[in-house]
């Protein structure tokens, strides 16, 4: 190995071109000892990317070069004839560590496809130009920033109108009380309490609608990675299907707070039972398919480490 990177050293650092006697050596000093291995493949992709663009360069080494790492990555121990992930995770690393796509790789991975029983899809290169477009389409998830700014803004105005209801609530209260009024009016004050309520519960669902849409598309919130076994259950946001449940819970708590309130606005001369059955009906759908959902997004997930070695216990 001391003579390989030797000869890595004189190819590389010194600039002198290579010649077929160096070949010859690269090839007795590659298969000596052990046989290849990464470190020597990691040594061969170095000298690759120096002498690829010379034209002096003698085209044996590039069969040497993909004979070599076909031979590392197909004819090992652990999994001969085929590519394991580790494998491909290493040579797709080597071949876009440069984010170029030479010949030499190109040759190299059309090699292995012929090989190799499988051909991991890792390895599929795309064109530049897809690769470009790829980018500009995976950078526009940055737009849902607007729907998180303007989903918390929104519900800044709502705790704020929330709180101006509240205070006129408590306000008309204690001027009904300074005036002497022995019956103040409980239950008006207490609709306007209950319209806070509602107001305060929509207010929360652009709050977690914000913080989803922005671990989903934007990037995981550093603070609550860090405390995430204390973290409320409505920040535990990993896919869509956690948003909508988190969304769907306060959304139907506030439709419960709705027909609660419609109740209270209700007089004895305009009493519309019909009204309220069809509104406690459309919860009652909206509480079923919330479960329906929650159910059997959790049927096909696998248990804990553990709740699956409490299960082995009691068997």
């Amino acid at each position: 190995m001391d003579r390989l990177e030797q000869l890595r050293n004189e190819l590389i650092y010194e600039g002198r071109p290579m010649t077929e006697q160096d070949v010859e050596e690269l090839k007795k000093l590659i298969y000596s000892g052990d046989g290849m291995s990464m470190a020597k493949g990691n040594l061969l992709f170095e000298i690759k990317e120096h002498v690829k663009s010379n034209k002096k360069t003698p085209s044996s080494f590039k069969r040497l070069f993909i004979d070599s790492i076909s031979k590392y990555l197909l004819e090992d121990e652990d999994s001969p004839g085929r590519i394991d992930n580790e494998e491909a995770q290493w040579l797709r690393a080597r071949i876009q560590y440069i984010s170029e796509y030479d010949s030499y790789d190109r040759d190299l991975v059309e090699n292995i496809r012929k090989k190799s029983i499988n051909f991991p899809k890792i390895l599929e290169q795309k064109s530049k130009r897809t690769r470009a477009f790829e980018h500009v389409l995976y950078s526009t998830r940055y737009l849902s920033i607007l729907a998180v700014v303007g989903s918390l803004v929104s519900s800044v105005a709502l705790f704020l109108r929330g709180c101006m209801v509240v205070f006129e609530s408590i306000r008309h209260f204690f001027i009904d009380l300074a005036r002497g009024e022995v019956d103040p009016n409980y239950e008006k004050m207490f609709e306007e309490l209950v319209s806070s309520v509602d107001i305060f519960l929509f207010a929360l669902v652009l709050i977690i609608f914000g913080v989803g849409v922005y671990e989903l598309f934007i990037t995981k919130i550093d603070p609550v990675e860090r405390e995430n076994d204390t973290r409320p259950s409505w920040l535990r946001i990993s896919s869509v299907d956690d948003l909508k449940s988190s969304l769907g819970k306060v959304i139907l708590m506030v439709l419960i707070v709705a027909f609660f309130k419609h109740t209270l606005e209700l007089s004895k001369e305009q009493w519309e039972p019909i009204t309220l059955l069809y509104l406690s009906i459309g919860i009652l759908l909206i509480a079923a398919a919330l479960y329906l959902t929650h159910k059997s997004g959790h049927e096909g997930e696998e248990p804990a480490e553990g709740e699956e070695a409490a299960k082995e216990e009691k068997e």
